[in-house]
């Protein structure tokens, strides 16, 4: 007889964390913004890099992050009246640029191990490239938020940044944008990080606008059974007969009749008896009882 050994730990459970952060907001409709910046980035390097040095800087996926530590790159901070928005860079991106602007061959520039690495090896050139470069670049992604807008009315001036000394704390949402450039052989990353004023701005120009009916005003402010709109239906006669006279009726013959209460229904539901009374020509309900 085999004896199957049962193991008395529990199977795992998997469960999906939800982020509160995500909860009613319109997450999954951010490869709308995504989509458009990469565009904006692409004509920005055309017209900056590619075109003016014959570079070959190319714009590759964009990703938004929510758990990258703002200790792990060095941050460019830079406030407008709308909030904070972080930019970085790998350092090799930067090394890149200098090289077209300054005439580097590929052959003649060098790459140290560390590259990526901000130490003492960086230049005040490299500095004042970066801050006027991500300058640039967070005005262009404040401005990719703003085209968002539905209503043109609601996209104001260009958002004026300039560099702060505040940074953003953990937990921001982060956008990579993947950046390659095929003379130079450079795979790096450009970085955003967003403050929750840039990401509530941006989940209300994602959000579905709700059509509204136009000339349509709600003034009145009645409690609801007083707006509340029902169907009466007024059984004014029934007269039971048998089967034998009513197929013996013929044109012209008189059904007798008395007209004293009628039925007051709603639908199908038989709700109050009530009298008939005339008026002006017309038949009227009054004396309305309650069907118990």
């Amino acid at each position: 007889m085999e004896t199957v050994a049962l193991s008395s730990r529990k199977a795992a459970r998997t469960y999906q964390v939800l982020d509160p952060r995500t909860l009613g907001r319109p997450v999954h409709l951010l490869d709308k913004y995504t989509e458009r910046f990469r565009k904006d980035l692409i004509d920005l390097f055309q017209a900056w890099f590619n075109r003016r040095y014959r570079a070959q800087f190319e714009i590759g996926a964009l990703r938004f992050e929510q758990d990258v530590p703002a200790s792990s790159h060095r941050w460019l901070n830079f406030r407008s009246d709308a909030g904070s928005i972080a930019f970085c860079t790998d350092r090799k991106v930067l090394l890149c640029i200098l090289a077209y602007r300054y005439g580097v061959s590929p052959s003649e520039m060098k790459v140290p191990s560390d590259i990526n690495e901000w130490n003492e090896r960086e230049t005040a050139t490299e500095q004042r490239l970066a801050s006027r470069l991500g300058r640039q670049l967070v005005a262009a992604a404040a401005a990719a938020i703003e085209g968002l807008q539905s209503d043109a009315s609601a996209v104001g001036q260009p958002q004026e940044f300039t560099p702060s000394a505040t940074a953003i704390g953990d937990g921001a949402w982060t956008l990579s944008v993947a950046v390659t450039e095929q003379v130079y052989g450079l795979e790096g990353t450009l970085r955003f990080r967003f403050d929750e004023e840039w990401i509530g701005r941006l989940m209300r120009a994602l959000a579905p606008r709700r059509e509204r009916r136009e000339g349509i005003v709600r003034t009145d402010t009645q409690p609801l059974p007083s707006r509340l709109r029902l169907t009466l239906n007024a059984r004014l006669i029934e007269k039971q007969i048998d089967l034998g006279t009513l197929l013996d009726l013929r044109v012209g013959d008189v059904i007798p009749v008395t007209v004293a209460s009628a039925d007051v229904l709603i639908g199908d539901s038989h709700l109050f008896t009530a009298s008939v009374a005339e008026h002006k020509g017309k038949l009227c309900l009054t004396c309305f009882e309650d069907v118990e």
